[in-house]
């Protein structure tokens, strides 16, 4: 009897490792499979209110048939979508818009005023690639500019006459001529150049998923992520701007690493 109840009790000692060793291989498992979530770098708005912007299908002045013009005015609208406070129209829609005007380029002031009128839009950014090189490592050339609805883009606390009245150049902070963008951007994003794979690996941080077998590299591999890079920058650029201009400050980026 004693040696049958000895016998009991390590089958049951052994039961109860087995299962202890189990949970643990269990657990370190699932904290194995668990993917991390890091929050990428936001961009804010230097505007009081809400805004509705527009983006023109870009012009393609790189040499090259292998732009798609609609495709970087959409990725460059996805961009601007993802500032705080502002809202940005589909694509297709300026197309329709454009069409409805018999209008196939915006290369005026009065092109824009009256895109932005047809649209109800508050902004308007008409970009133009110059550059645009598909193979490793990739390059893209790239401007934009923005157009604003009169009166809706001044700094706080402007006085409008002193928009109307102005008869020479020093104008009042955060106020513009309406016979020029309010605000531009651009460059050329060589991902050979060591600042432009820092802002790069920045952009990508919180962007890239964990079960991507090339890591950061897939935005140098594939053109269509790279171009998805390059009107984050061109975003980024513009908003600098117009913070710059609006505020005299360079706010325009908040890490959201807040729960």
């Amino acid at each position: 009897m004693r040696q049958d109840a000895m016998t009991s009790e390590k089958v049951y000692l052994s039961r109860t490792l087995c299962l202890a060793v189990a949970a643990m291989v269990v657990s370190v498992s699932l904290v194995g499979c668990a993917k991390r979530i890091e929050r990428p770098t936001t961009l804010t708005s230097p505007y009081p209110g809400p805004k509705v912007w527009a983006v023109v299908p870009f012009r393609n002045e790189s040499g090259t048939s292998l732009v798609d013009s609609a495709a970087m005015a959409d990725r460059m609208a996805q961009q601007v979508q993802q500032v705080e406070g502002v809202t940005v129209l589909p694509v297709n829609r300026v197309f329709a818009a454009m069409s409805a005007m018999k209008l196939r380029e915006v290369n005026t002031v009065a092109d824009a005023m009256g895109l932005m009128q047809t649209l109800g839009a508050d902004g308007l950014v008409v970009g133009t690639i110059t550059a645009w090189d598909p193979y490793e490592p990739p390059k893209i050339g790239a401007q934009v500019q923005l157009y604003a609805k009169r009166g809706v883009y001044r700094g706080t606390g402007i006085d409008s006459r002193s928009l109307t009245y102005a008869a020479s150049d020093r104008l009042p902070q955060g106020t513009v001529r309406y016979d020029q963008p309010v605000s531009s951007a651009g460059g050329y994003f060589d991902a050979a150049n060591g600042d432009v794979m820092y802002r790069l690996m920045a952009f990508a941080k919180g962007r890239t998923p964990d079960d991507s077998p090339s890591g950061n590299r897939r935005y140098l591999l594939n053109m269509d992520l790279y171009s998805e890079f390059v009107s984050h920058e061109l975003t980024r650029r513009l908003f600098s701007a117009e913070w710059q201009r609006l505020t005299g400050g360079r706010q325009i980026e908040a890490v959201t690493n807040r729960p």
